[in-house]
Parts: C-alpha cells; sequence; structure tokens
C-alpha cells in the first residue's frame, strides 16, 4: 500500500495502475479500484513497452475518441474518501489509491499503459530507450525530453532520478519508503552522456523494470534526505511536481487543478478538474445529486442501481486485477497457529459473501482461489482445490480438533480455559467491508470461532493506525492490481519483524522468502510463471491472506465524459480527457 494501497503482489496486488514513484499494488478500504487492473494483463510478468498505444480493445470501457472531437474546456469533478497528511506517494503513509488519483495529473509519467496493459513511451518525458546486457547485468539507458520542466520551470534531469533511486533503493532504512521492489536491483544509477541521460544499472535481470521507470522520478530536493521524504510532502508543491496539470488551490476537503502554464506538451483540454473529499458511504448519493461526474460502484448495489437511474448516466466496465480479501494478523493470539487460520478459510463460503457484496450489481462473482493470478490468466491454479484449504465446515472442525480447540457448552471452542475470540475490524461506513464481517461473523460460528465485530473508522485505515500497527485479527479491504503479475511478491508477502513493509499478516515464510528473489529476475517466461505458481500455493497454504473475489471495475460516467472510464489495465492520458459537445 493504505487504505487504498499501492503494493501487492504484482498481481492483483494492490495498484490500480500506480504510475506513482513506487510503482506498487495499492490497498483500497471500499474496493474502489483505481485506473488500471484487467484480467488480460500481460503473462509472465516481463511486459516490453510499446511505442505506439495498440488498438482500441475491450480491455478497458473509456468511451475513447480523438481529442480533435471533444470541447475545449469544462470542469472534470471527481472524488476520493479523504485529502493526504502525507503527499509523498512512495512513503509507507502516502501510498495510497486516493493519493495516486489525485496526483496522476500532476506527476511525471514516462511510460503509459494501453488498453491491454502494455507500457506504451511516453514522449513528453521519455524520447528514447535502450536495453541491453553488460555481462550479467541489464542495463537500461534512457533519453528524456529536455524541454520537461518541474512546476516551477527547472529542468527534469538525471540528477532527480538518481536522487530518487537513492531514497527508494533501500540502502538507507531511515527513508520510510513504501516499496523498495525494483530499485533495491538496482546496482548503480547515473548521469549518462548529457544531464538528460540517465543508465540504470542492475544488479542482475530484472524483466520488469518498465514499472519503476514509468512514473518517473522525484525532485531531487523533495528526496534530499530522509526528513523531507518521510515529513516534508504535508502539503502539494507545484514546483516538486509536473504534469499537464498544476494545484490551483488545496482546502481540507477540496483540490483544484488547472492547467500548467509551464507545461510544453499538447494542451489539456480541461479548464479544470476538482477531487472533493465524500465520506466513501456518501459517495453515491453526490453522484445521483450530480455533484461529480464520476463514480466508481465497485460492489455497492445501492450505487449501482442509483447511478443507473441518475440522468446522463452511462455505466462502464472492465476486469482488472482488484480484489476484495481477510489479512489475517498471524500475531494475534488465536490466529498464531496456521491450522487455526485454516479452519476459518475452511468455515467460510466465499461464494456467498461475494454474491453477498455484489447483490444487484452487473457482475458474476466467483470465489478468488489464488493469490498472485487471475482466474481469465492461463497460469491460475484453483490453490482452493488443489490443497483443500477452501470451504468444508467438516474439514474446519477436525482442523480446530486436532489444534486443540474443543467445543464448550456455549459451541465456542475454548482451549486452556481459554475461548476461541477473533476480532474482525469493519471499516465503518464501509458496506462491503460491513457486510463481510457479518457474514464471516454468522459462517464462523457453526465451527466454533466466535468472531467479534469491531467498528473501526476509516481514518484509522488511511492514517496508518489500523494495518501497520496490526490493530486487528482480521480485517477485509481490496488489492489494487498493476499490469505486472509477478513484481511485488515481496511488498505484501515478504519481510520480516525488522521491517514488514506491507506484509501486514506479519507472516514470514522462508520457502516463499527464497523463492521471491529468484522471481524477480527470472527472464525465461515459462519459468517464471512456474516459480509464481509456486510462491502461490505457498502463501495459500499459510494463509496469509484469503481473497475473496475478483472485484469489477464497474463505474458510471458522465454522458458526455471521453477518454476516461473503465481502465481495466489501462491509464489515462490527462491531456486527452474531456467531454463530447
Amino acid at each position: 500500500m493504505k487504505p487504498i494501497k499501492i503494493f501487492a503482489p504484482a498481481m492483483l496486488g494492490a495498484a490500480a495502475l500506480v504510475l506513482s514513484a513506487c510503482g506498487g499494488p495499492a490497498a483500497t478500504p471500499s474496493g474502489s479500484a483505481a485506473p488500471g487492473g484487467s484480467s488480460a494483463a500481460p503473462t509472465g510478468g516481463a511486459s516490453t513497452p510499446a511505442e505506439t498505444p495498440a488498438a482500441t480493445s475491450s480491455g478497458w470501457d473509456i468511451n475513447e475518441q480523438p481529442r480533435e472531437s471533444l470541447a475545449q474546456g469544462g470542469t472534470l469533478r471527481l472524488s476520493v474518501t479523504e485529502m493526504m497528511t502525507n503527499w509523498n506517494g512512495a512513503h509507507v503513509n502516502g501510498n495510497q489509491k486516493d493519493n495516486t488519483d489525485m496526483q496522476a495529473p500532476l506527476s511525471p509519467t514516462y511510460f503509459t499503459f494501453d488498453s491491454g496493459g502494455k507500457p506504451v513511451k511516453n514522449e513528453n518525458f521519455l524520447v528514447d530507450f535502450t536495453d541491453e546486457m553488460e555481462g550479467e547485468s541489464q542495463v537500461i539507458t534512457i533519453k528524456m525530453n529536455e524541454k520537461a520542466v518541474w512546476g516551477d520551470g527547472e529542468p527534469i534531469t538525471a540528477d532527480d532520478w538518481i536522487a530518487t533511486v537513492n531514497a527508494l533503493n533501500g540502502k538507507d532504512p531511515a527513508f520510510e519508503a513504501a516499496s523498495t521492489e525494483g530499485w533495491k536491483d538496482l546496482k548503480s544509477v547515473e548521469k549518462g552522456a548529457n544531464d538528460y541521460e540517465v543508465k540504470f544499472t542492475f544488479t542482475k535481470t530484472y524483466p520488469d523494470w518498465t514499472a519503476i521507470i514509468s512514473g518517473g522520478p522525484m525532485r531531487a530536493e523533495a528526496v534530499a534526505d530522509a526528513n523531507t521524504f518521510n515529513t516534508g510532502w504535508t502539503t502539494l508543491k507545484n514546483e516538486w511536481l509536473s504534469g499537464p496539470y498544476k494545484v490551483e488551490s488545496l482546502t481540507a476537503d477540496l483540490l483544484t487543478l488547472v492547467p500548467n502554464d509551464k507545461w510544453w506538451g499538447e494542451a489539456p483540454l480541461l479548464d479544470k478538474v476538482t477531487f472533493k473529499a465524500i465520506a466513501a458511504d456518501a459517495v453515491a448519493s453526490a453522484f445521483a445529486n450530480q455533484e461529480i461526474d464520476f463514480l466508481d460502484v465497485g460492489p455497492d448495489p445501492d450505487g449501482y442501481a442509483r447511478a443507473s437511474a441518475t440522468p446522463n448516466t452511462v455505466m462502464r466496465k472492465a476486469a482488472g486485477p482488484n480484489f476484495r480479501h481477510f489479512t489475517f494478523n498471524s500475531e494475534a493470539e488465536n490466529l498464531k497457529d496456521v491450522k487455526v487460520r485454516q479452519a476459518i478459510v475452511m468455515g467460510l463460503d466465499r461464494e456467498v459473501i461475494a454474491k453477498s457484496d455484489l447483490a444487484g450489481v452487473d457482475w458474476e462473482p466467483k470465489p478468488l482461489n489464488n493469490n498472485i493470478f487471475l482466474p481469465s490468466q492461463p497460469e491460475y491454479v484453483d490453490l482452493g482445490k488443489e490443497t483443500g484449504i477452501d470451504y468444508n465446515v467438516e474439514g474446519a472442525k477436525k482442523l480446530l480438533d486436532e489444534a486443540g480447540w474443543t467445543e464448550g457448552a456455549d459451541g465456542i471452542r475454548e482451549k486452556d480455559g481459554a475461548k476461541l475470540n477473533v476480532k474482525f475490524a469493519a471499516l465503518t461506513g464501509v458496506k462491503a467491508s460491513e457486510n463481510e464481517a457479518l457474514q464471516a461473523q454468522n459462517m464462523l460460528k457453526e465451527i466454533g470461532v466466535n468472531l467479534e465485530i469491531v467498528a473501526t473508522p476509516v481514518a484509522d485505515f488511511t492514517g496508518g493506525n489500523l494495518l501497520e500497527p496490526g490493530n486487528f485479527d482480521i480485517t477485509a479491504f481490496s488489492w489494487i492490481g498493476t499490469p505486472y503479475p509477478l513484481r511485488g511478491i515481496d511488498q505484501i508477502y515478504g519481510g520480516s519483524p525488522d521491517n514488514w513493509g506491507s506484509n501486514f499478516a506479519r507472516l514470514s515464510n522462508p520457502e516463499l522468502n527464497e523463492l521471491i528473489p529468484q522471481i524477480a529476475v527470472e527472464p525465461d517466461v515459462a519459468k517464471r510463471n512456474e516459480m509464481g505458481q509456486q510462491a502461490a500455493k505457498l502463501i495459500w497454504e499459510s494463509v496469509h491472506t484469503l481473497p475473496l473475489y475478483q472485484r469489477p471495475e464497474l463505474v458510471a460516467t458522465n454522458g458526455k465524459l471521453a477518454n476516461y472510464g473503465a481502465f481495466g489495465l489501462g491509464s489515462a492520458n490527462w491531456v486527452n480527457v474531456g467531454f463530447q459537445s
């Protein structure tokens, strides 16, 4: 991530398409997906950059229109859950989907992603690149657009890339980076022939190199030292940003963007883009009242019904690598035993949970039995079926028997005089989370687990007071994925007690820890996929997290909005977002 975190296994992971410097997955409390995420993700992890965008396909549903046919002007009104207290998207507490969404029109973008999730060179920032091997090292050399400048007109140079790498490569633990994935694999980064050429040398091979370069560098002065990186981003500073838009104003609940007068590329079509902070349970009403132009409906049947009935509205749909899940805190007293965690999995009918979450929504959910690959990908293996760790009430009871938990007079299991009580942190106002808690509570009674629902403010989730300190036994949220199915597995599933990072389950698996770095550097697609399947099985058997279902990317938009909608694995080209006349 981190309610909307940006970390998660490459797959599903957690970002929607996260084009921030940290380049990982993201987490969201409500399950709303960031632009990006599709079941058509490139397999094998490595994604070869494309020189030109792919032809229009069903990978996204964005009302794709040529910019020449669109009106000049207008205001696009969007929403977020809340404004940020740390605007550094590469920081562990700034690595959230809301932050990514708000900064997308403001940030360097070296690669965009087409409808199939293919990286496409953005010549506003990146003129050319080469990919070569020097011995065992992979070397990427980029040539930057010399016209590209920061918000105060200062040029973007190799020094910015060098400072970014130094902040994110993990060599200085004082930098509280959300992820060091990819950055830590760099042997060196140095200026090339001039200030606008940068040479990245990896220790070995790094198949997903476009992922870390796609979001561009951070300004050198913005990451000059750990204190600035960690605490210096309390406000959005135009001089630290670079994109077709800039910040006009920022209040406690409204961010307003206007065209950037320092922008050197094609002029953006819109006069303004606004992001209003609206509580999760009030967004559907805001859309129905036509206060905003875009609603990520996700698994909200009420929102779907209200949006569908709103005048001048179009419903758009795409599949993405975004999924609801339960995270198990393996350090919680009654969840330390893997047999207890497995029994809980076997006591949950996730198909019922999914259908309950999505009742009234145009999407047919199925239980997701893999943490790395999606059912629509050829590498997918149904690990519930393969391992037997799937819905099976009698099997769950047997496991609890084996773990020494015997049924008490009240039906709740006991061991050494203690009840099998487990706390579920349900996010207040997030319907999916509240529903999942109630569904799980009723189901787990049957196997003798007392699931206590703890109402938890969304602010605890977004503010780092829930996941990071481990103030939960089980909680539910959505991971937002990226176009890189095998990237960043360590971000959520790796780590150690010294630095759990985004491993909110606080669970370390030695076999997995040994496998992850091999996956990161394996250039052979088939071998890499096979190792990914091994990793997925280890994650499933240890019950690190339990996927519930692949969530739909269902969005409602103003009927005239063009080049923005359900992106799948793609990403927005912000200069082309506008309205039809």
